[in-house]
């Protein structure tokens, strides 16, 4: 770390030197293709019974304002907007991920600086800049903690998506050096929440509650207020009493220069279920559609994944979309049977059905090593998988996935992710033209206001 300059501090410069004009061709596609998945994702989740519950429970709580309620008609003030984006674009868990924190980056910071950027009447540059701020601030920041704060059962996507929010907000709204150490400080204190809510509504929520800091904490800092601007180096700050000291600070020196999007990069999903089930997914997809298994062939599936996978991925037999979406059993059920896992498949009277239920108690879940034969020829990512599947017939078929379609080392083409993009709009019953949301969201940098994007 620079002498005597405190973790907020060396933050808060890198934020405001962030420019359009120098940062890489490269990252800024990466982060066009978040902000494309992120507003997919976030219409068809406004439709989830989730997010339509936390947004009656902001219309009680926030004022009236100009800034979208996405994939609806109706506006709200930037606090509010934060929030209800925040919460639909985490409700269907088809959200981006990023291995540098095991963060959901883009679903907590876009919202964030859309509703500032939107209240000021900010052009698509500025949106873009912001968002890539944010999602570079919060990145950078995981892997000073290291990826051990998540192993510790903290939720980093609302730890450090809170602190991410609340970089790519002070960006777009113009804050000086002072208020964003100020802004960064107090979203840092006060931000947090338990790996306990996976499965339930609460994981959205904090989702929401991440993006609305970042609004809060910047306006706040905006006024004057002050935080604490060591809350790195405090004695009981963050990494002393959520990550037993561990903070690598000499990670933040290279913000700027090197970017999270580009290394580790951003896993952009296949299936809308926990990434941590895709690798195995993929496997199980491998033996399908080579050996031609049909779900009635079907004797047993043995899934052998590491603890990460088996953490996340705890409900064998789900009894609502939630908890299907962290069943790794439900996952490979509906591969072998549909071929896929679509939003389709997550509502109930399709994945409780009887034939689905058999297929789950035949799937087992083992945590164990990479097998010795593939670990030199394969991309190994932290959540991978390895699969046998059982024929009635006694055959015997596996694979191994080290590295899900859909991540950083094996991206979504552009038609592929263009497809997921229409499949979100048409789920969400968009009234738009989705070809021209698409097309503006791809040349974002030349929207004239923020408040025409969805118009």
């Amino acid at each position: 770390m620079a002498e005597n300059m405190s973790a907020i501090g060396i933050l808060a410069e890198a934020a405001m030197s962030f420019d359009i004009q120098t940062v890489p061709k490269n990252v800024l596609s990466s982060a066009k293709r978040c902000l494309i998945d992120v507003c997919g994702v976030t219409i068809a989740g406004s439709k989830s019974d989730s997010a339509r519950l936390l947004r009656k429970t902001a219309a009680e709580t926030y004022g009236l304002g100009n800034c979208n309620i996405v994939g609806t008609s109706q506006r709200i003030n930037p606090s509010g907007a934060a929030f209800v984006n925040a919460t639909a674009a985490h409700a269907l868990d088809f959200d981006d991920n990023c291995y540098a924190g095991i963060v959901h980056g883009s679903a907590v910071v876009f919202p964030a600086v859309l509703a500032v950027a939107q209240e000021l009447g900010l052009d698509g540059s500025q949106l873009l800049l912001g968002f890539l701020t944010g999602l570079e601030v919060e990145f950078a920041l995981a892997k000073a903690l290291t990826n051990s704060i998540y192993d510790k059962g903290w939720w980093t996507t609302s730890v450090l998506g809170a602190i991410g929010s609340t970089a790519g907000v002070a960006k777009v709204a113009g804050l000086n050096l002072e208020m964003t150490k100020n802004a960064l400080s107090l979203a840092a204190v006060g931000a947090g929440a338990t790996r306990a809510l996976r499965g339930t509504s609460a994981k959205h929520f904090y989702s929401g509650r991440a993006a609305e800091l970042g609004v809060f904490a910047s306006n706040a800092a905006k006024q004057g207020v002050t935080g604490p601007i060591n809350v790195f180096e405090d004695r009981l700050g963050v990494p002393q009493l959520l990550n037993d000291e561990i903070f690598h600070s000499n990670k933040l020196e290279t913000l700027g220069t090197e970017y999270g999007l580009i290394d580790p990069g951003v896993d952009i999903k296949k299936y809308p279920v926990c990434y941590a089930s895709h690798a195995a997914v993929d496997a199980v997809k491998e033996i399908v559609d080579v050996e031609g298994i049909h779900a009635s062939d079907v004797a047993f599936v043995n899934c052998t994944v590491p603890p990460i996978v088996a953490s996340n991925l705890t409900y064998h037999m789900p009894k609502n979309a939630s908890e299907a979406q962290f069943s790794l059993h439900f996952a490979i059920a509906s591969v072998l049977l549909y071929g896929g896992i679509s939003l389709q498949h997550l509502k109930d009277n399709v994945f409780l059905t009887e034939e689905v239920k058999s297929l789950i108690s035949k799937v087992k879940m083992t945590v164990g090593d990479v097998p010795k034969h593939v670990r030199s020829s394969h991309k190994i990512c932290p959540e991978w998988g390895y699969v046998e599947i059982v024929s009635k017939s006694g055959a015997r078929n596996v694979a191994f996935v080290g590295s899900a379609l859909g991540s950083a080392s094996r991206p979504l083409s552009e038609r592929a992710l263009r497809s997921k993009f229409i499949e979100c709009l048409q789920y969400g019953k968009f009234e738009g033209s989705s070809t021209r949301l698409y097309d503006k969201l791809r040349d974002v940098e030349f929207v004239n206001n923020t408040q025409e994007l969805f118009c």
